[in-house]
């Protein structure tokens, strides 16, 4: 099966003082969202360090649907700039609207 993941970095402050953080979703082919995680959580590691970016420790993933992608392939990357740090970002933009069923 291929999941794809999603993780948030802190990708750097610009001059003015605001901060800049990424959006990357990467696919991994795992026989379940265990392995998945493994694998995303290794890839993010490396890719923060060797661009001594700031990982948030929380990722999200879905089961891909249809044919078979390359293993560790960058799927979306977005970035944003906001004078807030990577915590309260994050609690912004993924926690503020969350839904959650009755």
């Amino acid at each position: 099966c291929w999941f794809a993941i999603r993780s948030v970095y802190q990708f750097g402050i610009k001059e003015n003082g605001l901060n800049v953080f990424e959006e990357r979703i990467v696919c991994f082919k795992a026989k379940d969202f265990d392995e998945a995680h493994i694998k995303a959580d290794a890839e993010s590691e490396k890719y923060a360090n060797e661009n001594d970016f700031i990982v948030h420790p929380e990722q999200i993933g879905y089961k891909q649907d249809g044919n078979p992608l390359m293993d560790g392939y960058e799927l979306w990357s977005e970035l944003f700039e906001s004078s807030k740090s990577l915590e309260d970002f994050y609690q912004d933009r993924y926690k503020k609207y969350e839904y959650n069923p009755e």
